[in-house]
């Protein structure tokens, strides 16, 4: 018999049940892990540095061990700080397309190797001649004898070239005879998890350690059971088990530690408490070692490692949610907004997005500058977000995330960020179209547009850029007309200006809006040459120049809210402002030489992530005059526009959108507890954002940034070499959240399917709460 559990929460009160706040096993992939050898994972952050050329990046991890799949060559990078033999062990399977597949394998361009691929994953050794090295970087490249494709099956749209599958590379000196026991068929794969029974076992070879930051639950425990593997067993070989926590940085601190040898019993289940208060924030370290007898065959298991603590199975304040974005809102706080739903039923909504828009430029936001007079009055008579964010900084990911409230990660998958939005993703006008709602769309930049398939959807789209132009006055001959034409029918109508992106030219008088109109020349202004000879420090940029381009911005600002109030004139005159909900936003933010850069696209900074959000509503139908500080991200506008159309659910939306209605929020709810955006390329840079902190992790290079944005709001002091524990716990809460972005739930489910056995295992783990009711049989 099988059963459906659906967890209920239980309170966070000293009698409570302990709950797993973190699955230690679960979280590999994110922990720091260190090894004398040099060991890369393929498929998780900490490899990503190192993979040179040749690799896919993976939308989402694969079931297993990670891996990557690679193209016809793949290089890698590797730093050594002297010359010496040294061996690899490279763990790889041939694309099941591709019959005898073989690879050359140099290293800093000499050969040093030729291996022939079995059929399935296998583990090769490759000696690599200390001549062959250098000091510093190293560049190992594998050349494969052939590609295939998946596309070679007409039923299937995947294009990519594909070699093999890289799973782990680990080198050593070759004086390492533990390596060379890596080759054998029973041997573990290093920091890798393998089912025991219900619960997964962390391997690991030592001597090794794998520490996980992480922040306190109340009654912090760890719980897990150390054992040798079975091989190491079979080996005759004994290893050394610790455990410490780090309180501070610097010191780790043993909190147990045992000897097993290959006679020794298994101890079962045991359980350390960690140190510290709830929300203090500390390192656990998971040892294996080897013993007086030597290292070799150190290889231990540490079964169902996990953090328990008294918490509510949706607390995320204290734990660590398999989300930041939280799960969805319980009824009662959906509840809230009933009132708010039943008032706007029947209403018309229409959708402004400014491009390249930074919220701390309008007026509304603090701006000394009165930039948007009219924005101003919609934002006195509606709801202000004080904190949204946007998932991309770049217009093709961030309206994708916006139509199709997924992160680009999801909607984009294997694709290029570049490439048009893939189709069989559901739309937040596919939707309302299905309904019956008459959806119109009005674009001035040709990035919004058809170009990358982001008029899906739409009864009618119009070009506008391409029609009339791309000034922010084109919606003039279009956009009241449209409203003359439909005001007998239920709409959504969305807005799309250039301004005040690129070029900084807006036109009299807002050009001399807040001053004059010097020094930066007509054609500088309008040459996107010019801006990236100063990005790219080919040119520098003057306090004038930079003082007269932030009031040039200012002026386009101006120049579209001045058409905005246009609309809203529009809207009165045909009897429509109060029937209509409108929505102001901005895809991303902008630079201004804050941090040396100019535009968007590469930087994480505030200015570029935080857009404005307002929400205004019929007199009398919804909040006014109000300011909400929760987060919250432009993947929640899709579900908002939805729940307002009163369609939320219908169509697969429940299932594909992965955003939540803000109307919950606006109505008292809670907001998120971080967000999330990303950068260009497909190795980004990503930031998360939460109350207090911010975080940026360069996927490409390892570089990273902490930001206490409370006592540093512009971003200044970089905190990573002066708080490595608040930066290893942020490191590993956002690689935790991006690994997992786009894996999709299962069409339907409604919470997982166990057996009893499997369940009831569980429950005694503490990975299911103690309410959950498991089958008869």
């Amino acid at each position: 018999m099988l059963i459906v559990v659906a967890s209920a929460a239980t309170l966070a009160c000293p009698s409570a049940p302990k709950r797993v706040v973190y699955d230690l096993a679960g979280r590999i992939a994110v922990a720091d892990r260190w090894s004398p050898r040099d060991v890369l994972l393929f498929g998780t952050p900490a490899a990503e540095p190192h993979q040179v050329e040749g690799f896919y990046r993976e939308a989402a991890p694969p079931k297993g061990d990670s891996f990557l799949w690679s193209k016809g060559e793949a290089e890698i990078s590797l730093t050594w700080p002297t010359a010496e033999p040294r061996v690899g062990v490279v763990d790889l399977a041939p694309y099941r397309g591709v019959k005898g597949q073989s690879a050359e394998v140099l290293l800093n361009g000499a050969r040093v190797g030729h291996v022939t691929l079995n059929d399935l994953r296998y583990r090769y050794r490759i000696a690599l001649p200390a001549e062959a090295q250098r000091e510093g970087d190293n560049r190992l490249r594998f050349v494969f004898a052939a590609t295939a494709s998946p596309a070679d099956d007409p039923a299937n749209p995947d294009r990519r070239q594909l070699a093999a599958a890289f799973y782990s590379l680990v080198v050593a000196p070759a004086r390492d005879e533990g390596l060379e026991d890596l080759l054998a068929r029973d041997a573990p794969h290093p920091f890798s998890v393998m089912e025991t029974g219900s619960a997964p076992a962390l391997v690991e070879i030592g001597p090794a350690v794998v520490r996980y930051a992480v922040r306190l639950p109340p009654g912090a425990e760890l719980r897990f059971s150390p054992d040798l593997h079975p091989s190491a067993r079979a080996a005759g070989a004994a290893a050394s088990f610790r455990v410490t926590v780090e309180t501070r940085p610097g010191e780790e601190r043993e909190a147990w530690s045992r000897v097993l040898g290959p006679r020794d019993a298994a101890p079962g289940e045991l359980s350390v408490a960690l140190p510290g208060g709830a929300g203090d924030i500390v390192r656990v370290g998971l040892h294996v070692g080897g013993t007086a007898a030597g290292e070799r065959h150190a290889w231990g298991l540490w079964t169902a490692p996990r953090i328990l603590g008294r918490v509510r199975g949706d607390d995320g304040a204290a734990g660590a949610p398999a989300s930041l974005d939280g799960p969805p809102p319980p009824a009662e706080e959906r509840a809230r907004a009933r009132p708010l739903r039943q008032a706007t039923a029947g209403m018309n909504v229409l959708f402004i997005i400014l491009d390249a828009a930074r919220a701390s430029e309008l007026h509304a936001y603090g701006y000394a500058r009165p930039t948007t007079p009219e924005i101003d009055r919609l934002a006195a008579e509606g709801v202000l977000f004080e904190r949204a964010y946007t998932p991309a900084v770049y217009t093709l990911a961030a309206m994708s995330s916006v139509w199709t409230s997924q992160y680009p990660e999801r909607h984009h998958d294997a694709a290029s960020f570049s490439e048009p939005l893939p189709r069989g993703r559901l739309t937040l006008a596919q939707l309302l179209s299905a309904q019956g709602i008459q959806t119109a769309g009005f674009v001035a930049n040709p990035i919004a547009g058809g170009l990358n398939g982001l008029d899906r959807g739409f009864t009618e789209f119009h070009e506008v850029w391409r029609e009339i132009g791309s000034g922010g006055d084109s919606f003039r001959q279009v956009v009241p007309a449209w409203l003359r034409a439909n005001k007998e029918r239920r709409f959504f109508a969305y807005v799309h200006f250039r301004e005040p992106h690129f070029p900084y030219d807006p036109p009299p008088p807002f050009a001399t809006r807040f001053g004059p109109d010097a020094p930066l020349t007509k054609e500088q202004r309008r040459d996107a040459a010019f801006f990236t000879d100063v990005n790219q420090g080919r040119r520098s940029i003057s306090d004038a120049e930079r003082e007269h381009l932030v009031r040039l911005y200012d002026g386009s600002l101006a120049f579209a809210d001045q058409e905005i109030g246009g609309i809203r004139k529009a809207l009165q005159a045909e009897g429509l402002l109060e029937r209509t909900v409108i929505i102001v936003a901005a895809d991303h933010g902008e630079g201004l030489m804050e941090h040396g850069w100019i535009g968007h696209n590469v930087q994480l900074y505030e200015p570029l992530t935080r857009v404005p959000l307002i929400v205004r509503f019929p007199s009398g139908k919804g909040p006014a005059s109000r300011r909400v500080a929760a987060f919250a991200s432009l993947l929640d506008l899709a579900p908002t526009i939805a729940d307002l159309f009163g369609v939320m659910g219908r169509g697969g939306s429940d299932r594909e959108f992965q955003g939540r209605s803000l109307l919950d929020v606006m109505a008292g709810g809670p907001g998120r507890a971080a967000v999330l955006s990303r950068t260009v390329w497909d190795r980004p840079r990503y930031a998360l954002r939460d109350e207090r902190y911010k975080f940026i992790d360069d996927t490409r290079t390892g570089d990273e940034q902490l930001y206490d944005l409370r006592a540093d709001p512009d971003e200044r002091r970089n905190l990573t070499s002066t708080d490595p524990l608040r930066t290893a716990y942020y490191r590993e809460a956002l690689q935790h959240w991006t690994l997992g972005l786009a894996r999709p739930a299962a069409a339907g489910a409604a919470g997982r399917v166990f057996t009893r056995a499997q369940c009831e295992d569980l429950k005694s783990l503490g990975y299911l709460g103690p309410d959950v009711k498991c089958p008869e049989n």
